[in-house]
């Protein structure tokens, strides 16, 4: 049984400085006036989402994969079953998470397109004035 464990947690090791490498951070805000280019609605998966999957996915596949084998085989199983869980539960996780939102791509009066991703539909069409002020997109 202590084998299991420290099967699973080795293989959890292994996921988490996977995901880790894998987080951005976020750019700062954007802020102006300008004229809407286009508008394109997308889908966004909330951050958080792949890691609880990814995890609950390793633990599920690392405890599927140590039924299998024995010594070094059963090492094996348990620790392509973690990777592979961990990578269908992020999978799962970001599907069952995703939202819709709108990037909008705005030509600002100093000559540079910006995109800025917005969770509510816009009230305003391409070609139309825009403030930009804390994330938010506003007809002028």
């Amino acid at each position: 049984m202590m084998t299991l464990l420290n099967r699973v947690r080795g293989a959890l090791i292994v996921v988490l400085a996977l995901l880790l490498v894998a987080c951005q951070s976020a750019p700062p805000p954007i802020s102006g006036q300008g004229v809407v280019q286009s508008i394109q609605e997308t889908k966004r998966t909330p951050t958080g989402a792949s890691a609880v999957g990814a995890v609950g996915g390793a633990l599920a596949g690392g405890a599927l994969g140590s039924l299998f084998g024995g010594g070094t085989g059963q090492t094996i199983a348990t620790t392509v079953g973690a990777v592979g869980g961990a990578v269908a539960g992020s999978s799962i996780a970001d599907q069952q998470a995703a939202e819709t939102v709108w990037v909008v791509n705005i030509l600002f009066d100093d000559g540079i397109t910006r995109s800025v991703t917005v969770a509510q539909r816009p009230n305003y069409r391409p070609g139309q004035r825009v403030i930009v002020a804390n994330g938010a997109v506003v007809p002028k």
